[in-house]
């Protein structure tokens, strides 16, 4: 019974007992509609009532319609002999047939749902392993951040995000994986886990980079030449007093800065996306600014730019944001990562694809 949540959630019948209670519902005003009504039969309809059952429900509760069913038909065929009708109980047969196949659907229905529940829940724990709660606060620092599968039943892309308080600083990274699946959320897991290892030990961007194209590299190997994967990222190294950032790109999108009421794109070289560098070559040119109290760096993947509207227009993040800054400066982090998803959604903009977004600012308060 702990699983009747999900169970109503995954057969699309969460707040709908009217629904689930309707076929036996049926069943039970039927007969005395017939019985009433002798130019009527109604007995066809009674024995198509289980398999609607068991569409919106368990197994139990399609045993108690295709029962209840069975019943109806026996009273409405023992009221016809009574009445001198030579009809027999011919009719059963089908409604025996009927009802058993409907509860067989209902059981088989509700352990692939048991099956979804599970494969489910080894999904959060992956989102919650690979994509973890960010710190709200590092020093200065403040950080907001979320992800959003394109499909509605998905929890787990290529797209990730990271940040973490080292003794070099605080080192943040977002990146998106090309392709799609399995693989690229394989090849997600391993950039995070080397950037979580590089960030503790690289002192600089220079080195992480290293490590992490390497990685990108042993992950191409094992899957041949012929699959060969490569991921845009963003490095971002931070000051823990909030004075300065430097920023790397690997083929990513620039990070927006958010100042009072003014959006600038960061003007970056980027290099090319990780895994198309090569171990040797990487040498991706670092962009230093100077940041004052209230500014937000805004990085995000593709997902928000290539948002669509009904009639395919791709969403003006930058444009928006400006905007919104422009009427009123946002509060903080978590302000411009409301704003984003409020906006997509009032707008009609649909997500296309996998979407995160990082936003990391300094605090006004010392």
């Amino acid at each position: 019974m702990e699983r009747l949540p999900q169970m109503l959630t995954l057969r699309k019948t969460v707040g709908l007992a009217w629904l689930r209670a309707l076929p036996l519902v049926l069943v039970i005003v039927m007969v005395p509609v017939e019985l009433a009504t002798s130019s009527v039969h109604l007995w066809t309809l009674i024995a198509a009532l289980p398999p609607l059952a068991a569409l919106v429900n368990g197994p139990r509760t399609t045993v108690v319609v295709a029962v209840t069913a069975l019943l109806a038909c026996a009273a409405l065929n023992w009221s016809r002999i009574s009445g001198g009708v030579a009809d027999g109980y011919s009719e059963m047969v089908p409604v025996v047939l009927i009802g058993a196949t409907s509860v067989v659907i209902a059981v088989l229905r509700d352990r692939v749902i048991a099956s979804l529940i599970n494969v489910n829940a080894v999904s959060e724990a992956a989102q919650r392993a690979l994509l973890p709660d960010l710190p709200r606060r590092i020093g200065r620092l403040e950080c907001a951040a979320r992800y959003r599968a394109a499909a509605a039943d998905s929890r787990l892309g290529g797209d990730f995000f990271d940040l973490l308080d080292t003794q070099w600083g605080v080192r943040a990274v977002l990146g998106d994986v090309s392709g799609h699946g399995l693989g690229a959320v394989a090849t997600m897991a391993a950039l995070l886990g080397s950037f979580r290892e590089g960030a503790l030990d690289d002192v600089d961007l220079n080195a992480l980079s290293v490590r992490m194209e390497r990685r990108m590299l042993m992950c191409n190997e094992r899957r041949g030449g012929w699959t060969e994967e490569f991921a845009t990222a963003l490095l971002m190294a931070f000051a823990r007093d909030g004075c300065t950032v430097e920023v790397r790109s690997f083929g990513h999108h620039p990070p927006l800065l958010v100042r009072g009421n003014e959006v600038e794109a960061l003007s970056l070289t980027p290099a090319p996306p990780l895994g198309l560098v090569g171990e040797m070559n990487v040498a991706a040119r670092s962009v230093g600014r100077a940041l004052h109290p209230g500014d937000l760096l805004v990085a995000f993947t593709d997902g928000v730019v290539e948002a669509r509207d009904r009639a395919g227009g791709m969403y003006p993040f930058e444009e928006r944001l400006r905007d919104r800054a422009g009427a009123e400066p946002f509060a903080n982090a978590a302000a411009v990562v409301e704003f984003l998803f409020a906006d997509l959604e009032t707008h009609g903009f649909r997500l296309t694809d996998d979407t995160a977004v990082l936003v990391v600012g300094v605090r006004r308060e010392p």
